[in-house]
């Protein structure tokens, strides 16, 4: 769901990232995955935006579609602690 000025709603609150920060971000990070070293060009909250509310530099990252679609919580596992999801998580990147 979009509005009007582009922002979205997520987790009940509403965000937007401009396309500054974003294209500082993908500069910083080399255009390069930060999880699997590939070319990427999604920028990524390391702890999720509705979490922290947290939109700063050292908690944006560049991710590569593969491995950002494999960071969001998926409908089975949405309950978990984040500290479990995040020890599931990466135990599942780093068998594929």
């Amino acid at each position: 769901m979009s509005f009007v000025d582009g922002s979205k709603l997520r987790g009940g609150k509403a965000y937007k990232q401009h396309q500054t920060l974003k294209e500082a971000i993908r500069k910083r990070d080399n255009y390069t995955c930060q999880l699997c070293g590939e070319y990427g060009d999604q920028v990524d909250h390391i702890v999720p935006y509705a979490v922290c509310h947290d939109s700063t530099l050292s908690n944006l990252r560049v991710l590569c579609r593969r491995c950002n679609l494999a960071t969001r919580r998926q409908q089975y596992n949405a309950r978990l602690p984040l500290a479990d999801y995040y020890a599931k998580l990466e135990a599942e990147l780093s068998a594929s």
